[in-house]
């Protein structure tokens, strides 16, 4: 197995949450305040801590992981 998954932060959660909405960068970014590259920020460290390649994946396993409310 993978080396241990390292836990999202509140806002890293909010981020897959949108991410699992269908939201781009820009509707995340408008949703919570925030400029795009800090959105791609969150984004490129979602997929980092949960070893995903894709935004795609990092949604399915942030599902399977019980991460978000679907």
């Amino acid at each position: 197995m993978g080396r241990a998954v390292e836990a999202l932060t509140p806002r890293e959660l909010e981020v897959i949450q949108a991410l699992a909405g269908g939201l781009t960068n820009r509707a995340i970014a408008r949703r919570l305040g925030v400029s795009e590259n800090t959105v791609k920020f969150h984004v490129s460290s979602i997929l980092t801590k949960l070893d995903a390649a894709s935004r795609a994946e990092a949604v399915a396993l942030a599902a399977r992981r019980g991460l978000l409310l679907l």
